[in-house]
């Protein structure tokens, strides 16, 4: 019976993951084309029962997490590799792939927090566990290019040099634009705002964001003794 069971398992977790290979890409050139149109599917997904939800697409937090795995392995076929940490937290967060896996999912999640909370605040909504999961779904989607983005020019100016680093520049302006001009456009069709308005208010969260970013990379970083 344990084998059987053990069988089971194996067959959910195969199809899954081959699953992946079709709902990652649609659910990544979907957000990139048409972010508004993802943000209203995840409304009308969210009103669904539990198991019938994100049928078409990865489910958001999944497919933020995807998209860090996705990009540590483009950063361990490069020469560089990892960045070295020099702090006692960074070395403990950073000694397994697990951990640096859900460390910088957790990292780029600050932005999706603060972006959804930026959303509450402007509908004078309370912030429980229903209504901050909307927004913060909404955040995981726009995200994941971004961050495919963001990793990818890392690795480029990490590694590269002459042109290759000034293209690792290029995408990641590209991808910050991107990520504000998504963000903005959702704002905009979501709360009913104005676009100057959308993006004042994704501009205040995204800095509040940057700054708690800064200030856990450097703990976790740390600084370099020389």
């Amino acid at each position: 019976m344990d084998f059987m069971r053990i069988l089971q398992s194996l067959e959910e977790f195969l199809y899954e993951v081959m699953s992946w290979l079709v709902f990652y890409p649609r659910a990544l050139w979907r957000t990139l084309r048409h972010p508004v149109a993802v943000a209203v599917y995840s409304e009308r997904q969210l009103r669904q029962e539990r198991e019938q939800r994100f049928s078409e697409m990865v489910g958001p937090p999944l497919m933020l997490i995807l998209t860090v795995v996705i990009a540590h392995i483009i950063e361990l076929s490069s020469p560089a590799g990892m960045a070295t940490t020099h702090s006692v937290i960074g070395r403990e967060l950073f000694a397994s792939e697990q951990g640096v896996i859900a460390t910088r999912s957790l990292i780029y999640c600050l932005f999706a927090l603060f972006g959804a909370l930026g959303m509450l605040w402007k509908q004078r909504v309370r912030v429980d566990r229903e209504t901050l999961r909307l927004p913060f779904y909404i955040h995981c989607y726009l995200l994941a290019p971004f961050a495919l983005g963001l990793s990818t020019a890392t690795t480029l100016a990490v590694n590269a040099h002459g042109y290759w680093v000034w293209l690792g520049l290029l995408i990641a302006l590209l991808s910050c634009l991107w990520y504000a001009g998504a963000q903005t456009a959702v704002y905009a069709r979501m709360l009913k705002i104005s676009r100057f308005r959308a993006a004042l208010i994704a501009s205040g969260a995204n800095l509040l964001a940057t700054v708690v970013i800064a200030a856990v990379a450097t703990l976790l970083f740390g600084i370099e003794q020389r």
